[in-house]
This record gives structure tokens, C-alpha cells and sequence, in this order.
């Protein structure tokens, strides 16, 4: 019998209220019981899953936050100007939204615990109960679905033997077995796997989950991401406990990070964040190795540790770069999480990205504000400021700089159901100690992208006024007004290909003609890039899941 049919039909049969327990059911039967009611062949206990074992994957491809719409990484294109991988028209955005943490209430006339099944049993007397076939019980958010439950009305407390499936607002949750307290809104369970916002993914021996208190505490257990997530995850946390405050951060102990089967690094006590636009986790220790012609071989890590509590905001942050011909490059220091935005304080060695001679300048230190984006009532436009103050080295060129910068900008205008309009105007201004010189630079772009199934096509202009010179050449612009445009072809499920032209329309010249292959690597992206008219090469690997 489907779900839709069975609630139905177990409405039309009888619903009895007992005290703050409502109890639906196709067949019911009242009698006096001593014990528990025993169901036989309802209830046959399962083989018990280790944590490390291959079983505990068995919720891969049932993630019930995934929209149908998401974003696949097929979307995403490698720009030609800056070299990095981007999504137009807008980064990849897989955030679930923020729940209002509301304590649970407790079982009571309010909010009554509602047992539906095809078959019940239960007794007046001493208030016992057992449901078998198709189970649900249900509680405010919290849902029970299994084959078979027993409990007592009067003392709240339902026992579920088999596998059981337990969903909250953020949790999609498989065990062998639980138990429910609806007095304490205390749920434990054994043999537990499943999702936290369809991002995070763990499994341990067992489990409780606080529902007041909007906790998880598992036991023996692991933590990966979803595309990670494989019979051996690519990269997983091993711990003795972890606790899991959903859609807020999560505290390990006693843990190791691990790539596939190798230990990299172990810590007695690590808290990393669960608010997906966040960085804070270990999953940033993961070397990732990248190739240019000009800086040549190297790998990349970073790592985040909050200061003080999570909510704070404030975290130590180090991020490392090491290349076989550039050498090492450091970007070490605090950064702030605020309402507005975030502040960051730190000492770098930075890559231009405004140009292509790879020119490193070193900041020490630079104080910087990059704020979030503040939407005008009732539009899609919003309004977005940043600014820096620091000493800039290059060569024998050094001295402190000030910047500002204000913009205006669109979410993603839908012209189509294939075809997406990005819109950004602002206003740069620079100072330098170095020869006291100013420059301005009021600028505006606009990019149209396209695409149906295995093809993407995109159109790009930026216009970048400048008034004044900068003593450096880190933040010198090779092309001031450039027009991009370009083509990607999916060859297969993993594998793609594109063609992109960068063309100068103040000197009228091709600047860039860029060649990119791109490879789905499970549980990160994978380019190379050709740039022909400079004979370089370039090559990334970025994870899914999270960035550096």
C-alpha cells in the first residue's frame, strides 16, 4: 500500500487520543498488557555495521536536501582573466537556509506525539503500545519511519528494534535501532549514517541527538562531504566523539584527518564550522598540487582555527603555497566574521590578478574589510563596499597603501530559461606612500551566459577607466577593456572541453586564446589550460566541497 493511500485509510479507520499520545491505525486492538507487545516476523535484527565498513554509504544517493535544480560542476568554466574556476552566472551556491533554532517542546496536549502504522496494539491500563508495518512517528519536526515500535503513553519513552530512518529540518538520519524520550526530546540510536544538510555525511558505532538543545553527539565515528563520500572516502575525520551542532559547527576528539586509507594528521581536539560558505574545517589541511609555467610545480594547504568560541567569528588563519620555482608563499594571520563582513589581518605574499607576469608582491601586514552584500528593499540589487590598509614590498619598490572600493550589482537576471545577464559597476581608488601617487579606476562588466545540456557559451565585457599610475606593477592592468568570449563542450559525464578568446578593444588585439580540458575527479575538479600565444601551461585541482 503507498504512503498516500495508507494515511488515508488509517484516518478513516480510527484515531484515538490517548492522554498527549495520538495513535492512527488501519486495525487496532485494546487489551490489558503485562509486557510490551511482541510482533512476530514483524522485526528480524540486522547484522551490526562497523563505521569503517562499506555499509555505512548506504544513504550515498538518498539525500533528500538536494534540489533537482542543483548546480552540476559541468557548469563551472575556468576564466580567462584570472585563471580561477567560476560558475556563471553566479558561484556555485548549494547553502541550505538557515533554520531558526527553536527548542523542541516536550510531549504535551500542544504538541502531541503522533504513532500512525497499519497494525496497533495497546492498552489502556498501563498505557503500553506497539505499531507494526508501515510506522511513523512523529514528533513537532522529528520523524520515526520504520516497520515495527513499542513505548508507554504514560512514560513517553518508544523503542524502535529494526533500522529505523529519523529526518529533522536538517538531519536525514539511518540506525539499526533507537529509542525516543519525549519528555527530554532525547533520541539515541545505534549503528547511526547519514546527512547533515546534505553536505556532511558521518557514521558511528551509536549516537544521541538532543533535539532542545540542537545536538548530536556521535560515538566512534567519521565525517566526510558528499562527493567524497566512497566505500573508502577520499578524505574523511576518524574520532572517538563527535558532536555535531547542526548547520552551526561541529567538535571532534581524539581524531584523525585521513586521505583515503593514509593518516595525515592527528589532533586531540579540533571545532570546525557547519555553515556551508564557511572554511573552517579540516578538510583545508589536503595538499593540492598545481602547475604554471611560470611558478612552476607546487602544492597548496590552508587551515582555519577558531579563536574562543565558533560563534565569535574570529579565527587564526594560515594559508601555504609552495612552487619549485617561485618558492614558498605564506598568507598567515586572524580573520573576523562579522554581520557586515569580514576583517582580516595578515601577513601574504600575493599573486597579481590583473595581469599575466605572474608578479608577487608581499603585504606586512594588510588590515582589509570585504563586506557582505547588502540588498535595497524589495530588488535584487544590492550594494557592497571594501577597503585596505597595509605595506606594500615589490623589489625595491615598497611603501603603505590605501584602497577603497564601493559597487553596485544584480543577482543573476533570468533572460531565459538557457540564458543568464551579470551586471557590476563600482569605484577603486588607490593611494601610495611610494611617490605619493593616486589612481582611480571607475569601472563596470557585464557577462551573458548561455547553454543547453552538453554545451555552454558566454560573452563578457569589462570597462576599467583609470585616472592616475601605480608605482607597482602587481596591480598594473595588462588589458583595461577586455571582451571575453567562449564556448565549452561536455564530451562526457567527466569529461569537457572549451575554447575561450580574450581580445584587447583598446589596441584591438587578441590578447589570450586559452585552450581547457576538465576532469571530474569524484571529489574534485580538475583542469589543464593552454594558453597558446604564451605557450604556458596551467593546471588546478579544487575540491567540490569546500575552498582554500
Amino acid at each position: 500500500m503507498n504512503k498516500t493511500k495508507r494515511i488515508f485509510s488509517i484516518f478513516a479507520a480510527v484515531s484515538l487520543c490517548t492522554g498527549m499520545t495520538t495513535l492512527v491505525a488501519a486495525y487496532t486492538e485494546n487489551r490489558a498488557l503485562e509486557e510490551p507487545v511482541s510482533l512476530p516476523g514483524i522485526y528480524t535484527e540486522k547484522k551490526s555495521k562497523s563505521y569503517f565498513l562499506s555499509e555505512t554509504i548506504d544513504l550515498q544517493y538518498d539525500n533528500p536536501f538536494l534540489k533537482k535544480d542543483t548546480i552540476d560542476w559541468k557548469d563551472f568554466r575556468v576564466s580567462s582573466i584570472k585563471g580561477v574556476l567560476v560558475y556563471s552566472p553566479t558561484e556555485y551556491d548549494e547553502y541550505v537556509k538557515q533554520i531558526e533554532k527553536k527548542p523542541t517542546p516536550h510531549i504535551t496536549k500542544e504538541s502531541p506525539l503522533y504513532v500512525m502504522a497499519d497494525h496497533m496494539k495497546y492498552s489502556n491500563v498501563s498505557g503500553d503500545i506497539s505499531a507494526s508495518g508501515d510506522v511513523d512517528v512523529k514528533h513537532v519536526t522529528d520523524s520515526f519511519a520504520t516497520d515495527y515500535v513499542y513505548g508507554n503513553t504514560i512514560s513517553k519513552k518508544i523503542i524502535i528494534p529494526g533500522e529505523v530512518v529519523y529526518t529533522t529540518p536538517t538531519n536525514h538520519v539511518k540506525a539499526d535501532s533507537a529509542t525516543y524520550d519525549g519528555v527530554t526530546t532525547i533520541g539515541h540510536f545505534e549503528k547511526m549514517r547519514g546527512w547533515e544538510q546534505g553536505l556532511y555525511y558521518f557514521a558511528g558505532d551509536s549516537g544521541d541527538y538532543n533535539r532542545n538543545e540542537n545536538k548530536m553527539v556521535i560515538n566512534h565515528a567519521y565525517l566526510t562531504t558528499k562527493h567524497a563520500l566512497a566505500k573508502v572516502p577520499d578524505y574523511r575525520i576518524e574520532a572517538e566523539r563527535i558532536e555535531i551542532y547542526p548547520n552551526d559547527h561541529y567538535t571532534a576528539y581524539d581524531i584523525g584527518l585521513y586521505l583515503k586509507n593514509t593518516r595525515v594528521i592527528s589532533l586531540s581536539k579540533y571545532t570546525g564550522s557547519l555553515v556551508q560558505s564557511d572554511s573552517i574545517g579540516l578538510w583545508t589541511l589536503i595538499p593540492t598540487p598545481v602547475y604554471d609555467s611560470d611558478n612552476g610545480v607546487g602544492f597548496k594547504n590552508s587551515i582555519n582555527i577558531p579563536i574562543g568560541s565558533i560563534k565569535s567569528g574570529l579565527s587564526f588563519n594560515s594559508k601555504f603555497a609552495y612552487y619549485s620555482k617561485s618558492g614558498f608563499k605564506p598568507d598567515i594571520g586572524f580573520r573576523w566574521e562579522t554581520h557586515p563582513g569580514t576583517f582580516r589581518l595578515h601577513y601574504v605574499k600575493e599573486e597579481s590578478v590583473v595581469n599575466d607576469r605572474h608578479v608577487w608582491i608581499k603585504k606586512s601586514p594588510s588590515f582589509s574589510f570585504d563586506s557582505r552584500k547588502f540588498y535595497i528593499p524589495k530588488t535584487k540589487l544590492y550594494v557592497g563596499a571594501g577597503g585596505e590598509v597595509g605595506r606594500w614590498e615589490e623589489g625595491h619598490i615598497t611603501g603603505a597603501h590605501k584602497m577603497w572600493e564601493v559597487y553596485l550589482a544584480h543577482d543573476p537576471i533570468e533572460l531565459g530559461p538557457h540564458l543568464h545577464l551579470n551586471w557590476r559597476i563600482g569605484y577603486i581608488k588607490d593611494y601610495y606612500a611610494y611617490n605619493h601617487a593616486i589612481r582611480s579606476n571607475a569601472y563596470y562588466s557585464i557577462d551573458l551566459t548561455g547553454g543547453i545540456k552538453w554545451f555552454t557559451g558566454w560573452i563578457g565585457y569589462t570597462n576599467n577607466r583609470l585616472q592616475g599610475e601605480t608605482p607597482y606593477t602587481f596591480d598594473t592592468y595588462d588589458i583595461k577593456k577586455p571582451l571575453t568570449f567562449g564556448a565549452k563542450v561536455q564530451i562526457t559525464p567527466r569529461d569537457a572541453f572549451s575554447v575561450a578568446y580574450t581580445y584587447g578593444t583598446s589596441n584591438h588585439k587578441l590578447e589570450h586564446l586559452d585552450y581547457t580540458y576538465y576532469r571530474d575527479l569524484h571529489s574534485f575538479y580538475g583542469w589543464i589550460q593552454y594558453r597558446q600565444k604564451e605557450r604556458a601551461v596551467r593546471l588546478y585541482i579544487q575540491p567540490k566541497d569546500f575552498t582554500f
